[in-house]
C-alpha cells in the first residue's frame, strides 16, 4: 500500500515550465501548440516574445482597467459617478488637433472614437453620429479668466468672449470645427 503525502499530491497537481523549470499549477502554464505536453509560464513567454522581436512586448493584466475604474468610482462620494460628454466629429484627426491646442491630450483612439483628457476633465468624440446637430458640454476650471487669456494670447480659434453670468460663474465658449460648444467656467472671484 502506498500513501501520498500532501506535498507529493501538490507535486502531482503542479507542472513544470519547460523553460525555467519552476513548478506551477496547471492554470499558470500554457501548453505549447506544436509540442504537446510541454508547458511554459507567462514570464518565460514574455521573455521569449521579447527575444523574437524589436517591438516592445508588455505583460498586461486585462483586469487593470476594471480595477482602475472601480478605484475611481469608489473614491467618489456621490452614487451617480461621473458624466462624460460624447460629442460628434466629422474628422477625428482635426478634432484631436483642435483640442490639443486647448491643452487636452489624446488618451484613447479607436475606430470612430476619440478620448481626450486634461487632468480630471475627460471628453469623448465619435464620428458615427450626425454632425449636423452639434453637442454641448460644460467644463469647470480653476480660473476661467486666466485660461481665456492664455488661449487668446495663443490665438486659438473658436474662443468666444469672457462673460460674468448672473448665476455666479465667469464663462467663455469654445466652438470647435464641428460646431460643438464647450462652455468653460469658474466662480467669479470675490472683489
Amino acid at each position: 500500500m502506498t500513501t501520498i503525502t500532501a506535498e507529493t499530491a501538490r507535486e502531482v497537481d503542479a507542472r513544470a515550465c519547460g523553460c525555467c523549470g519552476r513548478s506551477l499549477p496547471p492554470g499558470r502554464l500554457a501548453e505549447l501548440g506544436n509540442t504537446p505536453g510541454v508547458f511554459i509560464c507567462a514570464s518565460c513567454g514574455v521573455w521569449a516574445a521579447r527575444r523574437s522581436t524589436r517591438v516592445p512586448v508588455l505583460l498586461l493584466d486585462p483586469r487593470l482597467p476594471v480595477r482602475w475604474l472601480r478605484r475611481r468610482m469608489q473614491s467618489r462620494q456621490d452614487p451617480v459617478g461621473i458624466a462624460i460628454p460624447i460629442l460628434p466629429s466629422a474628422d477625428l484627426d482635426r478634432t484631436a488637433a483642435f483640442y490639443q491646442a486647448l491643452g487636452l491630450q489624446v488618451t484613447g483612439r479607436y475606430d470612430g472614437y476619440l478620448v481626450l483628457n486634461a487632468g480630471p476633465a475627460e471628453m469623448h468624440f465619435t464620428s458615427d453620429g450626425d454632425v449636423a446637430s452639434p453637442g454641448q458640454a460644460f467644463v469647470h476650471v480653476a480660473d476661467a479668466g486666466r485660461l481665456w487669456k492664455q488661449l487668446k494670447n495663443a490665438a486659438v480659434a473658436g474662443i468666444g468672449p469672457m462673460e460674468d453670468q448672473p448665476h455666479g460663474l465667469r464663462e467663455f465658449v469654445v466652438t470647435d470645427p464641428d460646431g460643438n460648444r464647450i462652455r468653460v467656467g469658474s466662480p467669479i472671484p470675490d472683489p
